[in-house]
């Protein structure tokens, strides 16, 4: 078991948080604050994303030159930085896109030589790599899916590494995945969509956390669901609190969820951005407390790098906290 599990199985009514990193030579000051401003909630995990690597062409002296494309990089210094800064539990995202298995099982070696034991692994967004290879491409040792990664690191964690078959030390990560309650833009149908879930928990996924939720019975019913597929593993719901009108003409086209009838009501018809916060807080506490009723073992909030919804929907939650336990 490692830092993820045991912190789910610690005690109940977990909160995490998922950060990203800022853009090319941004400072990382921000994103750090973001983590010491929830500490107080005592966060089980701190994610930091990862994007896709694509690839441009620019010219040099009349020829062609391929250069990697990635607007958001550093996300190892970054979980280095929060993990000496604030002592949290940090877990790396790990993508798929635009990158292969050898490149990936080197990725996957730093972090461990970094002191990592978890890594929560995504297929990656296309809308991030333009210039990739577009996913189920078989080339050159790419990675179309998610359960590819969870594969390399299951050989890793049993001492079979890529680069000459030869075996070396178990390399002791736990792996996260994503899941989608409302299914994946790109699967068929449901169905598939928990066959894939299910595959990757089979290859060696040990937890799994979803895509934002705005419905609890959602949540409950594809934990319920995942549960009959014969998915043991802990099921973390992903909490976005909307506070602004305009969030609504953005988030479900762009994350394919659905926002409930009286959230977006609620919002529209407030009369200051005051009025917006408050309602969309209101919202997002009530849901917190209703996936913790359906059994969710922590909640994880996708705060982009900025605190202050997650920390209102906390206080409203759990109280204020005031740097120890709550």
């Amino acid at each position: 078991m490692n830092n993820v599990l045991e912190a789910l199985a610690r005690k109940p009514r977990r909160v995490s948080i998922e950060i990203v990193p800022p853009s090319r030579g941004g400072d990382p000051d921000g994103a750090i604050a973001c983590v010491e401003a929830v500490a107080p909630f005592e966060p089980a995990f701190v994610s930091v994303t990862d994007h896709p690597a694509g690839r441009a062409w620019l010219d040099r002296d009349g020829k062609p030159i391929e250069v990697p494309l990635r607007g958001k990089p550093g996300t190892l210094g970054l979980c280095v930085a929060i993990r000496e800064r604030t002592g949290a539990v940090v877990v790396p995202h790990v993508v798929c896109l635009g990158s292969d298995r050898f490149k990936a099982e080197d990725q996957l070696i730093d972090l461990r030589y970094a002191g990592f034991k978890d890594v929560f692994i995504v297929r990656g967004d296309e809308r991030f790599a333009p210039f990739a290879e577009k996913p189920g491409r078989a080339v050159d040792g790419l990675l179309p899916r998610a359960v590819d990664l969870v594969r390399i690191v299951a050989a890793m964690n049993a001492g079979d590494y890529l680069s000459d078959g030869s075996t070396g030390s178990p390399a002791g990560l736990s792996v996260g995945v994503a899941a989608y309650p409302e299914k994946h833009p790109s699967s068929p149908n449901p169905d598939a969509d928990l066959a894939a879930l299910a595959e990757k928990v089979n290859a060696g996924a040990a937890w799994i956390a979803t895509q934002m939720v705005f419905y609890a019975s959602r949540y409950a019913e594809f934990a319920a669901r995942a549960k009959a597929a014969g998915i043991t593993a802990p099921i973390i719901p992903g909490v976005k609190p909307l506070v602004r009108a305009k969030s609504l003409a953005g988030v479900p086209g762009t994350f394919f969820v659905d926002v409930p009838p009286e959230l977006a009501a609620a919002l529209s018809e407030a009369r200051s951005p005051a009025e917006e916060r408050l309602a969309g807080i209101k919202h997002a506490a009530a849901l917190v407390e209703a996936l913790y009723d359906a059994g969710a073992p922590c909640v994880h909030f996708f705060t982009m790098g900025k605190a202050r919804d997650a920390v209102e929907t906390m206080e409203a939650v759990f109280g204020k906290a005031s740097g120890g336990s709550r």
